[in-house]
């Protein structure tokens, strides 16, 4: 699994040449996406670990998917992603989410959440959609006021650009989803 000091490195020099190609400075790209100046110097120097939302407003601002700004190089047009690839972009006590792959706007993740834990989601761009297939447990989805509970081996679609959040009641659950943002 790559560490998460190769992971914030690789974001680092992405950011900074995804930015510096746009001719934007950092203050630009700071009034465009809404992260403040200090903390995007500080993410292209891979000096912060940044959130899961602050990466996805800057990749908006930049015109990217999340998984073109923080995933492995392009390359072919085919290609096995061993898992030391893979990127880890949140872990704690409660769960971890780690991108495993990305490609176009598309990204795949795996995530795994204690028994118990909650993961409250910031809004993603206007039009991005989650598609969710719950291999183990099962997982409590909360969005516009509805609770949904889906056991392992059920899917759930979701519009992901309003404020949401996974739940579980019982024991552990591991799902996979494919991110898809619309309207760029």
């Amino acid at each position: 699994m790559t560490s998460s000091q190769e992971v914030l490195q690789r974001i680092a020099r992405r950011l900074r040449q995804e930015r510096q190609g746009r001719g934007l400075s950092q203050a630009a790209l700071a009034e465009r996406s809404g992260v403040s100046p200090r903390m995007l110097a500080l993410i292209e120097k891979a000096e912060t670990n940044p959130s899961i939302a602050t990466l996805a407003e800057i990749a908006a601002a930049l015109g990217l998917g999340f998984g073109d700004l923080v995933g492995g190089e392009a390359g072919a047009a085919a290609r096995v992603i061993p898992p030391g690839e893979f990127a880890t972009m949140w872990q704690s006590d409660s769960g971890s989410a780690r991108l495993i792959a990305s490609g176009g706007r598309a990204e795949l993740w795996d995530w795994a959440l204690a028994a118990g834990a909650r993961y409250d989601a910031s809004p993603d761009p206007a039009g991005t959609v989650e598609m969710i297939w719950v291999l183990e447990g099962t997982l409590v989805l909360e969005v516009d006021g509805t609770t949904l509970a889906a056991p392992a081996g059920y899917a759930l679609r979701l519009a992901s650009d309003r404020p949401y959040a996974y739940r579980v009641e019982g024991g552990p659950v591991r799902f996979v989803k494919v991110v898809s943002p619309g309207g760029r």
